[in-house]
Formats: C-alpha cells, structure tokens, sequence
C-alpha cells in the first residue's frame, strides 16, 4: 500500500457539459500566437526606443498599435454570450 497517491498518466475524467466553455478554451488556445507577436513587437518598440533614427521607433509603436487593434476585434468577433 502507498503512503502517496500518484496521478496517473492517463488525463482525468473531463465531464464538461457547457459549450461556451469548451468554446472559450479553444479560443484561449488559437489566440496564444497572436499574442506572441504582439510580446514580440513591444520588445522590439523598447529594443529601438534609443535607436537615432526616430522612425524606426515610430514603426514599431504604430506597428503595436495596429497589432493590438488587430487583436481586440479579433477578440470580440467571437461574440461569447454573457
């Protein structure tokens, strides 16, 4: 008998019912690299910030800008009930 209880490798017993989490997850999940690239680019909007050419750091900002845009209607196109 053991005193500690392994999980086993098998993935537990889901019973989930609810769709809309299901569909929740799922979106969670598809928009992971979307954010990646938005990380990427603040980083790369902070890396130019001393850069002496000011357009190169006007690009990025701008570029973010329209990346997170992107994001957020992308977002709320998924329409998720309340």
């Amino acid at each position: 008998m053991s005193v500690v209880k392994f999980p086993s490798d098998k993935p537990p017993n889901v019973t989930d019912t609810d769709p809309d989490d299901a569909r929740r997850a799922k979106a969670c999940f598809d928009m992971e690299p979307h954010i990646c690239n938005v990380v990427y680019m603040a980083k790369i909007a902070v890396e130019v910030l001393n850069h002496p050419d000011r357009n190169l750091h006007q690009f990025a900002v701008y570029r973010l800008s329209e990346m997170l845009d992107e994001f957020k209607a992308r977002y709320y196109a998924m329409a998720f009930p309340e």
